[in-house]
């Protein structure tokens, strides 16, 4: 896959407000208004990018590279937005190229880096949600009773199952990404329990109904085009996630054929589709009113990654991971949506409110705005940046273990958080949330996603707090995303 993203920090508007406001009758003016930035970063995949200027003469544009190339007219009279394609660096270093633009007699410099490739990931399936060890060890842990829980979780996914059998599929194929994922919901989750269950008994029975179901959903929902609003891509990847973890779980398992496997892959390319148009809307929108590092922004992220992953696409992996062309990488999400004391807040937060402190996320301004939803929020986002950790930890890059250079680890946020659901008490550690106690693991929140804190940091007191405390049934805590939490933390039991 080809990724085409335009980097467009400063709206194509801007260009034209400053072409009307500099309309006079004064002598010819020949200096350059630059309204691209001086310096464009690109990774090493390449793609397309736009370069905007001013100018009230005639003008050039050249290149001193040949792995940039035009696509627009290299000359003209008056005002440019010249198209730029950058070719993919093949080679171990960062390259650096020039764009030369003369305005009558005088010239600027646009300096177009590239960056190269650093992300190598050694492609495995299953790996989105488990990996092949740990399914088997949930197996080896079933087959000889080694835990009790883990044992009475496995009955709960299999009465679960065993309902699933006599499902039928029933895609919807409107245009609403909110419709999609409130109709997605139970037939993603039946999909990817089929496939453990799969996994567990090497019953083929489970294996075929879950393909079953999702290429029902691919069949039907193959050329949908759905309607562009700031949630499209969210709703999509937070609805589609357990059907790719089906897919993964199959994809090795000798269950599918290969026109099968086209129909599926093929319908998932709708999660690049919609995720690059979010991605553009969001930047190109100032983030909705400075909305910088909300839960919108870590599942387009997520929904890169995860596509990425399940296709072998190195390109796309890099581009979700660590790219100086996806303004919301991993890294920068990581580093975005975890505060550390004294952060600046969202600038939608009402006047007076507490200070960030340590662990605490970005998106508990919907304290505010939503209004008294800041911890359900905060719950989705850290969700979601663990489910692209856990992604990443399952093909190599550790994640949880990784501090930002301006200290954000995800260890800090389980642990700040982990009270609040312990205690059931919204009101504690400043007051910030004081409000929301009744909502407290009611809105999908659910207490179990820190069986994924517990298994990445056993030794978290606040985390084992949690587990332990009773306030949660962990043989029973499922979630639409994740389903049986209890799950992710039986390596812990061995």
């Amino acid at each position: 896959m080809k990724i085409e993203y335009k980097h467009s920090i400063i709206l194509t508007l801007l260009l034209m407000a400053q072409m009307l406001l500099a309309c006079n009758d004064d002598a010819k003016n020949t200096e350059i208004s630059m309204v691209s930035d001086s310096s464009v970063k690109i990774g090493y995949v390449g793609g397309k990018e736009l370069i905007k200027f001013i100018c009230y003469d005639k003008w050039t544009i050249s290149s001193d590279v040949g792995w940039i190339k035009f696509e627009s007219p290299t000359e003209g009279n008056g005002n440019a937005i010249i198209r730029i394609s950058v070719d993919k660096n093949t080679s171990e270093k960062e390259r650096i190229g020039q764009l030369s633009i003369t305005c009558g007699s005088n010239a600027e410099i646009i300096k177009v880096v590239q960056s190269i490739k650093t992300i190598n990931i050694e492609h495995r399936h299953p790996s989105l949600l488990y990996t092949k060890e740990e399914l088997l060890n949930i197996k080896s842990m079933i087959e000889e009773n080694r835990s009790a829980d883990i044992t009475r979780t496995y009955n709960n996914l299999m009465s679960r199952c065993n309902k699933a059998l006599t499902y039928t599929a029933s895609p919807y194929t409107g245009q609403d990404p909110a419709q999609f994922i409130t109709a997605i919901y139970t037939p993603g989750s039946n999909s990817r329990d089929l496939a453990m269950a799969y996994w567990f008994t090497q019953d083929k029975r489970y294996a075929q109904k879950s393909i079953e179901i999702i290429k029902a959903w691919a069949e039907a929902c193959q050329n949908i085009t759905y309607v562009a609003d700031a949630g499209s891509a969210m709703y999509l990847t937070r609805g589609m996630y357990p059907m790719f973890c089906a897919y993964d779980m199959l994809l090795a398992e000798n269950v599918m054929d290969e026109e099968t496997k086209k129909i599926i892959t093929d319908w998932f390319q709708v999660i690049y589709r919609e995720g690059m148009n979010s991605l553009e809307k969001w930047e190109n929108n100032d983030y909705f009113n400075k909305q910088y590092y909300q839960n919108h922004v870590v599942a387009h992220t997520m929904g890169f990654l995860m596509l990425g992953l399940v296709t072998d696409n190195d390109e796309l992996i890099q581009f979700a991971i660590d790219d100086p062309s996806n303004p919301r990488d991993v890294y920068e999400l990581l580093a975005g949506c975890i505060f550390m004391d004294g952060d600046t807040p969202c600038p939608r937060e009402k006047a007076g409110a507490p200070v960030p402190v340590k662990g605490e996320i970005y998106d508990r301004y919907r304290h505010d705005t939503a209004p008294l939803k800041g911890l359900q929020y905060t719950h989705l986002t850290l969700t979601l940046l663990s489910v692209n950790a856990r992604m990443c930890h399952n093909n190599g890059r550790d994640l949880f273990a990784y501090t930002a250079p301006t200290g954000e680890n995800l260890r800090y946020s389980f642990e700040y958080y982990s009270d609040y659901y312990r205690m059931m008490d919204s009101c504690i550690k400043g007051g910030y949330y004081c409000g929301e106690t009744e909502r407290i693991a009611k809105a999908g929140d659910n207490p179990g996603m820190y069986e994924m804190g517990l298994r990445y940091y056993p030794d978290s007191e606040p985390v084992k707090q949690l587990i332990n405390s009773g306030v949660f049934n962990r043989e029973s805590a499922y979630m639409d995303l994740l389903g049986y939490t209890r799950f992710l933390s039986a390596v812990i039991d061995n």
